[in-house]
C-alpha cells in the first residue's frame, strides 16, 4: 500500500522533501539549514534524541515534561522507517538520499528491534542500487548491514543477504562491480567498532560472520581477480572489476580477528590472526602467482593494490602455516620480491614503489627467515634488497615515507645477525655484514645532501629536519643497524662525523665563509650528530663490549669538539645566527648519554670514561655533568626565550633535577654553586619575558629541587639563595602604590611572582615549607603580594599574585602539616582571605563595566579565588570551625565573597569556559561537603545558582567536572536529610517543588536516556533524590515507560522495577553502594536487550504503569493521547 493513501492532509510533497533536504546539506545560511533540519526532523524522526535536545528551557518553573512533536501518521520507529524507506523508493535527488539514509542508519542502529520482522526486511532499496553514485551505494550498503547485523540471530534470511548479493555478481560485469562494492561496504561496516553499548551485540554477531560469510567474500573476491587476469584484465569493465576485487581482499585481510581496540592494533607491528580455516584457501600451490603476475602484467594503479594485498597476506601469522608450507611460503614471496627488485618491475611508480618498500618491511617482522638463510633464494633476496635499499636511501625527495620501511627491514636483519657469522657465507652473513655499514652510511649522505639541497633552493620538497618526529624514528633505526656491527658501522659514523666536522672548521678557517655556506653546513651536521646521539642511546648494558663503549666516547668526543667549536663562532660573532637544529641535535646527545652512562641504575661502565679521559679529559660522571650544565647555561643566555632550544634546555635541566643521583652530583658542580647564589642574574634571557610561565616553573622548580637535594639544607643557605629575590622585594616595598603601577615596573612585580610561584611548586617537605613560610613572613613580605592583588592598573599583575597564593596555600605532598601548637596555619587562612577579599569586592563592584575579555579580565581571577579557597579548605591544616568563636572574621570573608562571586557569572559561562567551571565545581564540591556546609552563607538565591550551576556542569566536556558536581548534590542532600533542622534542610524542603524535582528529572533522565561514563558519580545523588521525593520518582519512570514501544515495555519495566526496588530508600552507606550497584546492573541488563529508550514525543503514548505493583505477566492496554498528556502533565 502506498504511504499517499494512509496520511493526513499535511503531508508535504515530495518537492518539498527534497527541498528541504538540500537546504539542510548544502545552503550556506545557518538560519535556512536550521529550519530545514527541523522540519525534517518532524517528518523523519529518529527518535535518538536526547530530553536535553527536544528542551528548550533549564528554568526549574517548568514542570511540564518535554515532549517531542512528530507527523501525526508516526506513531513510533516503525513507521518512521516506513515513511523513510518510501521517500528513498520515490526521490532521485543526491541530497535527498544522502540525508535520510543517514536519518535511517541512526533509526536502525537503535530502535530496529522493535520493528516487526516484515518491516525489517522492506529496510533495504537495493532495487536502486545500480542507478546510484559509489558513494550512495556505499551509505545504502552500510545501512543494510547494520539491518542484517542487527537481526542476524532473529531473521532466517538475514546470513542469506549476503549470499543473494554474491550471486548477484555472477550474471554480469557490471553487477560483479556492484557486488564487490557492496561486499566491501559489509566488511568495513562489521570491522567498524560501534558505540559501548551496542559492543555485546556486534561481537556475538561478528564472529559468526568472521567465521563464515567473511571467508565467502574474501573467496568470491579471489575467484574474480583470478577470472578477470584470466580474460587479460585488459578491458575496461575487467580493470574495474580487478581492482574492486583486490579492495575487498585488502579490506578482508585487514579484518580485526581477534577484535583488537583501535589505537592497539598498529599496522605496523600487528601480525593478522587469519582463522586456520582459510587454510584451503591460502595454503594452495599457486596462491602467490596470480598476485606477483597481476603486478607484473597491470599497469598502476592496479599494481599497486596487489602489492598492497601482498603485504598483508606477507603479515599473516607464523603459525598459520605448517612448517613445510611455511618454508615455500617464504620461497616464494622471497622470489618474487627479489625478482621485482632485481628488475626494477614497476619501481619508477611512486606508489609501487611504496608498497614494495612496506612488503620488505613487513615480511621480515612477520617471518624471521630463519628456514631459508642456509638456501640460494635468501641470499638473493639479500642482495637484491641491499641494492634495492641503497637506491631508495637516495630517493627521499620522491617517497620519504619510504625510507623508514626500508631501514626496518635492515634492523630486524641486523637483530638477527651476530657478528661472528659476518664471515658465514652459508647463512649470508658475508652479506649482511657488508650491507649494514653501507646501509647506514647512505642513509647519513643522501639526508645530508637533501638538506643542502633544500638549503639551497635546488630542492622544492619540505625540510627533513622540520619533521623532528620522523628523523628521530628513523635515526633510532639507523642506531639498531649500527649496534649490530658496531665496530664497522660505527667506525662509519665516525669518520663522517669527523670528516664534516673537519669541513665546518676548514671553512670557518679560510675567513671568507659566508653566512648561507656556514648555515648550510651547520644544517648538514645535524644528521651524523642526531647519529652519534641515537647510536649511544640504543646501547644495551647486557651486550655492549668495552670496544664499543670506546667507540661511544670517540664520537662523543667528536661532537664535543664540534660544540666547542660552534660555541667560539658565536661568541666571535661570524658566520651569522646559530643553527636551531644543530643546538637540539647536541641537546639530544647530552640527554642519550646522561640516560645511557649516568643514569639511575648506576651501572658503571669503566671504558667510556678511560677513554673519554684520554681524548677531552673527562674523568667520570660529574665532570660529564658538569660540561652539560655549562652547555645548558650558556645556551638559556644566547638563546631567545621562544626558542626551542631554551625549552629544550629546561626540560633538560629539569630531567636532571629530578633523578635521585643526578641531583646529587648536579649539587656538587661549582657552576652549580654558583648558579644557586646567582640564580636570577640578567644574562639569562628567558628570564627577562613575562609571556611565559612553563619556562621560569621548570627553571626555578629545577633549583629547588637541587638547592633541598642535601638532607641538611640549612637556614642560612636557605636564606642565601633567597637573597636576590629578598632584596628585590624590599626595594618593590618601598615604592608608593603609584610608582608601584607604573608600566616600567609591573613586568617586574609578575617575574618575581611568577619566580616564587615556581620555586614553590617543588618543595615537598613540611621542613623546606617552614624555611620558606618563614621567609615570606619576615620583613612583611607577603604584603606585596596583597599590593599586588588591590592593583587595578594591570589585571596581569594581580592574576601572577592570585596563582602564587594558590600555590602558597596548596597542601602538596602534606608539606602545610604543622604541629598542633602552630598558628601558621591560621595565618596563612588570612592572608589568603584577605588577597580573596581585596579581589572578589573589587569585581563585585565593577560587575556592571564592560571588559574587553571577560575572561582574562575577570573570569580568570575569579577561578583563582575559587582554588585558593578549595585548596584552603581540602588542605584540612586549617581548624577553620573554631575561628568564629574567637571573632576572626578571615573563615566569613572568604565564603562571603566566594559566594557572592559565584552569583555573579551566567551559569552557561560554566560550559563556555572550561577552566572556571572546573575551578567553581571543585569548590563547591569542597565548600558544600559535610563538614563545611553549616559554615557557608547560602540563602535562596544561592542554593538555586548553585544548583543551576550543577545542572550545567552535567554537560561539560571534563567528566571530572560532571562528577564534581554530583559530589555537591549530594553533599547539600546529605547534610539536609542527616540534619533536618538545618538551614540547608529548610532550603531543600522549601525548594522542593521544583528545585528538588528538577533536578531528580534530570538525573533520571541522564540515567535513563543517555550513556555516561561516571555513573558511579550520578548515582550517589540520585538516590537522595529518590529518597526525598520517591513518588515521583515511580511516577515520573512510569510516565517514561508509557511513550516506550510496546516491545520493549516488559523489559525496561522489568530493569527499572530491580532497579527501583533494589535496596530501602534510608540514607546509609550500605543502601547507597546497593543501589549503585543495581544501578550498574541496570546498564548490563539495557546494554546486552538494547533498550534504547525514546524521547516523549506527541504520539508515542501508551497505558499508565505502576512499576512497583506491575506484574511481568500482564499487558499494557492504550489509552487517548489526550489521557496520556495529561498524565505527563501532572
Amino acid at each position: 500500500m502506498s504511504f499517499d493513501n494512509r496520511v493526513s492532509e499535511q503531508q508535504p510533497t515530495l518537492e518539498q522533501l527534497d527541498g528541504w533536504c538540500e537546504q539542510a546539506l548544502s545552503s550556506a545560511l545557518p538560519e535556512i539549514r536550521s529550519e530545514a533540519e527541523r522540519r525534517l526532523r518532524y517528518f523523519f524522526p529518529t527518535f535518538s534524541e536526547t530530553l536535553a535536545e527536544v528542551s528548550e528551557s533549564h528554568g526549574f518553573s517548568s514542570g511540564q515534561a518535554r515532549v517531542m512533536a512528530v507527523f501525526p501518521s508516526i506513531k513510533g520507529p516503525a513507521e518512521s522507517a516506513k515513511l523513510m524507506t518510501w521517500f528513498l523508493h520515490q526521490s532521485s535527488k543526491v541530497f535527498s538520499i544522502t540525508y535520510v539514509v543517514n536519518r535511517l542508519r541512526t533509526l536502525v542502529l537503535n530502535h530496529l528491534n522493535v520493528m516487526e520482522d516484515e518491516q525489517k526486511a522492506d529496510l533495504p532499496i537495493r532495487d536502486k542500487f545500480t542507478k546510484l553514485p559509489g558513494f550512495l551505494i556505499d551509505d545504502l550498503t552500510r545501512t543494510l548491514a547494520l539491518v542484517v547485523m542487527f537481526t542476524w540471530f532473529d531473521l532466517p534470511d538475514s546470513k542469506g543477504v549476503i549470499d543473494s548479493i554474491l550471486e548477484m555478481g555472477s550474471t554480469s560485469d557490471e553487477h560483479e562491480v556492484l557486488a564487490l562494492q557492496m561486499m566491501r561496504s559489509f566488511v568495513e561496516e562489521f570491522n567498524k567498532e560501534l558505540p559501548p553499548k551496542y559492543i555485546s551485540k556486534q561481537r556475538r554477531v561478528v564472529v559468526t560472520f568472521r567465521d563464515k560469510q567473511l571467508k565467502s567474500i574474501f573467496e568470491h573476491a579471489l575467484r574474480a581477480m583470478r577470472s578477470a587476469i584470466g580474460d587479460g584484465g585488459g578491458g575496461r569493465d575487467k580493470r574495474v572489476v580487478l581492482s574492486q576485487a583486490l579492495l575487498v581482499q585488502r579490506d578482508c585481510l585487514g579484518f580485526d580477528f581477534i577484535w583488537l581496540a583501535p589505537d592497539e592494533a598498529s599496522d605496523e607491528a600487528v601480525a593478522i590472526q587469519i582463522p586456520s580455516g582459510w587454510k584451503d584457501l591460502i595454503q594452495v600451490e599457486g596462491f602467490l602467482d596470480a598476485y606477483f603476475e597481476g603486478y607484473a602484467h597491470c599497469g598502476p594503479p592496479l599494481s599497486s593494490q596487489f602489492v598492497e594485498v601482498l603485504v598483508l597476506v606477507a603479515s599473516i601469522r607464523r603459525s598459520f602455516y605448517m612448517e613445510a608450507v611455511r618454508i615455500s611460503f617464504v620461497k616464494r614471496m622471497s622470489a618474487g620480491i627479489a625478482e621485482i627488485l632485481a628488475g626494477a618491475m614497476g619501481l619508477d611508480d611512486v606508489e609501487n614503489y611504496h608498497h614494495i618498500c612496506r612488503l620488505l618491511a613487513r615480511f621480515r617482522c612477520i617471518h624471521t627467515l630463519v628456514e631459508i638463510e642456509d638456501t640460494p633464494v635468501y641470499r638473493t633476496l639479500l642482495v637484491a634488497a641491499a641494492g634495492f635499499t641503497i637506491t631508495g636511501l637516495g630517493l627521499w625527495e620522491w617517497s620519504s615515507n619510504s625510507i623508514a620501511p626500508l631501514l626496518t627491514f635492515w634492523a630486524k636483519v641486523a637483530a638477527a645477525h651476530d657478528g661472528r657469522d659476518s664471515s658465514n657465507s652459508e647463512i649470508c652473513g658475508d652479506v649482511i655484514a657488508a650491507t649494514l655499514p653501507r646501509v647506514v652510511g647512505e642513509h647519513l649522505r643522501s639526508m645530508v645532501q637533501a638538506t643542502a639541497r633544500v638549503a639551497s633552493g635546488e630542492s622544492l620538497a619540505d625540510n627533513p629536519l622540520d619533521n623532528t618526529d620522523a628523523l628521530l624514528e628513523n635515526m633510532a633505526l639507523a642506531a639498531n643497524i649500527a649496534r649490530a656491527s658496531y665496530e664497522a658501522c660505527g667506525t662509519t659514523v665516525l669518520t663522517m662525523m669527523r670528516d664534516m666536522a673537519g669541513e665546518y672548521q676548514a671553512l670557518l678557517n679560510g675567513g671568507q665563509a659566508s653566512a648561507e655556506a656556514v648555515a648550510t653546513c651547520e644544517a648538514q651536521l645535524v644528521w651524523p650528530v642526531y647519529a652519534v646521539a641515537q647510536c649511544i642511546g640504543a646501547r644495551q648494558p647486557y651486550r655492549s663490549q668495552a670496544e664499543d663503549d670506546q667507540a661511544d666516547a670517540e664520537m662523543f668526543a667528536v661532537v664535543l669538539e664540534l660544540d666547542h667549536v660552534v660555541r667560539q663562532r658565536l661568541q666571535r660573532g661570524v658566520g651569522g645566527d646559530p643553527s636551531e637544529a644543530l643546538e637540539l641535535a647536541f641537546l639530544h646527545l647530552h640527554h642519550s648519554f646522561r640516560a645511557t652512562y649516568i643514569g639511575e641504575q648506576g651501572y658503571k661502565a669503566a671504558a667510556v670514561y678511560t677513554k673519554l679521559t684520554e681524548l677531552v679529559g673527562l674523568r667520570d660522571s660529574s665532570h660529564v655533568l658538569g660540561l652539560v650544565l655549562d652547555k645548558l647555561l650558556f645556551n638559556l643566555r644566547t638563546w631567545p626565550p621562544a626558542s626551542p632550544v631554551v625549552h629544550r634546555s629546561l626540560q633538560l635541566f629539569h630531567d636532571l633535577s629530578v633523578g635521585y643521583v643526578s641531583v646529587r652530583q648536579v649539587a656538587k658542580l661549582d657552576s652549580v654553586k654558583a648558579l644557586l647564589t646567582g640564580h636570577s642574574g640578567e644574562g639569562f634571557r628567558f628570564l627577562g619575558a613575562i609571556d611565559e610561565y612553563k619556562p621560569r616553573a621548570l627553571y626555578y622548580a629545577g633549583l629547588a629541587r637541587i638547592l633541598f637535594s642535601a638532607s641538611d639544607v640549612t637556614p642560612a643557605v636557605f636564606a642565601e639563595f633567597m637573597r636576590p629575590w629578598g632584596l628585590l622585594i624590599d626595594e618593590l616595598l618601598a615604592m608608593p602604590d603609584a610608582q608601584l603601577a607604573m608600566d616600567h615596573v609591573r613586568p617586574g612585580l609578575i617575574r618575581v611572582l611568577r619566580d616564587l610561584r615556581g620555586f614553590l611548586s617543588a618543595v615537598s617537605s613540611k621542613s623546606n615549607y617552614t624555611m620558606f613560610f618563614d621567609w615570606i613572613r619576615t620583613s612583611q613580605r607577603m604584603s606585596l603580594v596583597h599590593r599586588c592583588v588591590e592593583m587595578q592598573a594591570d589585571v596581569k599583575v594581580q592574576i601572577a599574585a592570585l596563582k602564587f597564593m594558590a600555590e602558597f596555600v596548596f597542601n602538596r605532598t602534606q608539606r602545610l602539616n604543622f604541629d598542633v601548637a602552630s598558628p601558621n596555619g591560621i595565618l596563612i587562612f588570612r592572608e589568603a582571605s584577605r588577597a580573596m577579599w581585596a579581589y572578589g569586592s573589587r569585581v563585585l563592584k565593577e560587575r556592571s563595566v564592560a571588559v574587553r575579555d571577560v575572561y582574562k579580565d575577570r573570569y580568570k581571577g575569579v577561578a583563582a579565588c575559587f582554588t585558593i579557597l578549595a585548596r584552603l579548605v581540602a588542605g584540612k591544616y586549617v581548624g577553620i570551625g573554631v575561628m568564629p568563636l574567637y571573632g576572626d572574621t578571615a573563615l566569613e570573608r572568604a565564603y562571603s565573597v566566594s559566594v557572592e562571586l559565584l552569583k555573579q557569572f551566567p551559569v552557561p559561562d560554566v560550559i563556555a569556559y572550561p577552566k572556571l567551571g572546573k575551578a567553581t565545581t571543585s569548590l563547591l564540591e569542597v565548600l558544600l561537603a559535610k563538614p563545611n556546609i553549616d559554615l557557608v552563607p547560602l540563602d535562596d538565591a544561592a542554593y538555586e545558582h548553585v544548583m543551576r550551576v550543577c545542572v550545567e556542569a552535567f554537560d561539560h566536556a571534563e567528566t571530572a567536572v560532571s562528577s564534581s558536581a554530583c559530589g555537591v548534590i549530594d553533599g547539600v542532600l546529605t547534610a539536609a536529610i542527616e540534619n533536618e533542622g538545618s538551614d540547608v534542610a529548610k532550603l531543600v524542603r522549601a525548594r522542593s517543588a521544583d528545585i528538588t524535582t528538577y533536578l531528580l528529572r534530570a538525573m533520571l533522565n541522564i540515567v535513563l536516556f543517555e550513556d555516561r561514563p561516571n555513573d558511579w558519580s550520578f548515582s550517589r545523588p540520585l538516590f537522595c533524590l529518590i529518597l526525598l521525593d520517591t513518588q515521583f520518582a515511580l511516577q515520573y519512570t512510569s510516565q517514561i515507560v508509557q511513550y516506550q514501544p510496546p516491545e520493549r515495555r516488559e523489559d525496561l519495566i522489568k530493569a527499572l522495577k530491580e532497579l527501583l526496588s533494589s535496596t530501602e530508600f534510608v540514607l546509609t552507606t550500605t543502601n547507597r553502594d546497593r543501589f549503585t550497584q543495581a544501578l550498574t546492573q541496570y546498564r548490563r541488563e539495557v546494554a546486552a536487550k538494547n533498550l534504547i529508550l525514546m524521547v516523549p514525543t506527541s504520539q508515542t503514548l501508551g497505558a499508565p504503569v505502576d512499576i512497583m505493583a506491575y506484574s511481568i505477566a500482564a499487558t499494557a492496554s492504550a489509552i487517548s493521547p489526550d489521557e496520556g498528556e495529561a498524565a505527563m502533565a501532572d
